[in-house]
């Protein structure tokens, strides 16, 4: 493969939504200035703040640009920052992540064998407070992956590069379509591919990355490094906790429905959209079902797909079962004594 040398002198714009990240911003912000690649600008929006995150930015601030805005948002801030953007190429960052030193390195050296690419992301390693969760996150963290949709089958072609790293790409727009794989602080795209498709929008919450990457996909191809280039904080406070499953769940829909009204999609690939939006309507009964026993059925009897099936079939005999049967079962299971070692 032919590496287009042009590429070591592309300048990078770090994009860093803030809001209230005072405990986290300065390691994420230095994990940008620390990058091997020799041209970065590190730009940082203060998305309405009240803590001190501007203020513990203070010993860095000839080093960055900070834009302030009221609060509006990851999306709306991330828009501010693409907008101000002078690289030509522009990679994301959230506030409480870190980059590994070599991330944006890694990922130009697949662009320079593959200058078609639009977009690249990576693996990524999971830590919180007591320390690493997992050096590879992609597939415990993304549950689109199984037996018939693979890391490898998502893509259409590898390779390895000369330093080693195993590299994949393609058009991925098929895969995307039943589930995202693209972590979003691992995303690196040409600014040329901002301007192409738009802004996030703002309207979506946590879904909005997912459809944006859906926007870019189904114009470009798209680049993976198999190399865990960002390492990704769990807390309990993060947009995808838990605690926030029923919020994200009703978001995850609303992106998927814009998907049906306004892509041109092909019958096949309609009908894919479809069997994911009835998932989620199965996927949240569950999660309901034990405690919120109506909003769980509501769920299942707003998309009729979602009831007539053996899912919901099951999820309607947990609904059914009082919640004292439901406890002694799992503390029964609990209790069970283990065979073996």
């Amino acid at each position: 493969m032919e590496v287009d040398k042009d590429m070591h002198h592309a300048r990078i714009s770090v994009i860093i939504p803030a809001y209230n990240a005072a405990a986290t911003i300065v390691e994420a912000v230095q994990s940008v200035l620390a990058q091997t690649w020799p041209d970065v600008e590190c730009i940082v929006i203060n998305d309405g703040s009240t803590d001190d995150t501007m203020v513990v930015l203070a010993p860095w601030r000839d080093r960055i640009t900070c834009i302030e805005k009221a609060n509006g948002g990851f999306a709306s801030a991330r828009n501010a920052g693409m907008k101000a953007a002078s690289g030509e190429w522009i990679a994301w960052l959230d506030a409480d992540d870190v980059f590994e030193p070599d991330k944006l390195a890694r990922q130009m050296a697949l662009v320079a064998v593959r200058p078609e690419l639009a977009l690249v992301c990576s693996d990524f390693s999971m830590f919180d407070e007591r320390g690493e969760l997992a050096r590879s996150g992609i597939g415990e963290y993304y549950g689109v992956f199984s037996r018939d949709m693979t890391l490898e089958n998502a893509f259409e072609h590898g390779a390895t590069l000369e330093s080693g790293d195993h590299v994949r790409h393609g058009n991925v727009f098929d895969a995307l379509l039943r589930g995202n794989f693209i972590h979003p602080p691992t995303a690196l795209f040409r600014k040329a591919v901002f301007e192409a498709v738009g802004e996030q929008r703002t309207d979506l919450v946590n879904a909005t990355d997912y459809e944006y990457f859906l926007r870019i996909a189904r114009r470009y191809p798209v680049g993976y490094v198999d190399a865990p280039l960002l390492r990704y904080r769990i807390s309990a406070t993060q947009s995808s906790a838990p605690a926030n499953y029923v919020r994200n769940s009703h978001y995850n829909e609303m992106a998927l429905r814009h998907v049906l009204a306004d892509y041109p999609l092909e019958p096949a690939q309609r009908r894919v959209v479809r069997r994911r939006i009835t998932a989620t309507h199965q996927m949240l009964a569950r999660h309901l079902a034990e405690m919120h026993k109506l909003h769980a059925l509501r769920c299942l009897f707003a998309r009729p797909a979602a009831l007539m099936s053996l899912p919901g079939m099951l999820v309607i005999m947990k609904i059914l079962t009082p919640v004292t049967l439901l406890h002694w079962r799992r503390r029964f299971l609990v209790n069970q004594p283990r065979h073996g070692h």
